[in-house]
């Protein structure tokens, strides 16, 4: 497939994903601070007739099966990760997931050597991607 992508694209869906999996973390932390998963009984809220017990009770299923979704989403680009070679993986993290100014590259490649890494560095996560994705997924990311 990722014969079929551009440059563009496959910068567009690698960056569409890293927004995705940033955004994941800050709210897996947000839930772990704000939400105590455990079972609690609060005394002035229960009541035999009431419906707003229910309602909390949905609520937290409904966050927890969020705060799951969520974590399995993280843990599968963590092992994309752990299958994508060091220079490939250290481009992703400063072109990424650590991208702080748009010449970072200038130190390490020259323009010719940049295009060049990040070429391979984007096929080489496009095709980890397809492990763990399918191709309509995945083309799913350029539309939005």
């Amino acid at each position: 497939m990722e014969k079929h992508l551009t440059l563009k694209q496959k910068d567009h869906v690698a960056r569409k994903i890293y927004k995705t999996y940033q955004r994941a973390q800050l709210d897996i932390l947000y839930l772990n601070q704000h939400y105590n998963y455990y079972p609690q009984v609060d005394m002035f809220k229960v009541k035999d007739t009431s419906s707003s017990y229910h309602n909390g009770d949905e609520k937290m299923i409904k966050q927890l099966e969020r705060k799951q979704k969520l974590e399995s989403f993280v843990g599968i680009i963590h092992q994309i990760h752990n299958h994508l070679s060091k220079d490939t993986y250290e481009f992703i993290e400063h072109e990424y997931i650590n991208y702080y100014q748009a010449s970072w590259w200038m130190s390490f490649y020259s323009r010719a050597s940049y295009y060049r890494m990040k070429h391979r560095a984007l096929d080489e996560f496009i095709e980890c991607i397809q492990i763990f994705w399918s191709e309509e997924e995945i083309l799913s990311l350029l539309e939005s």
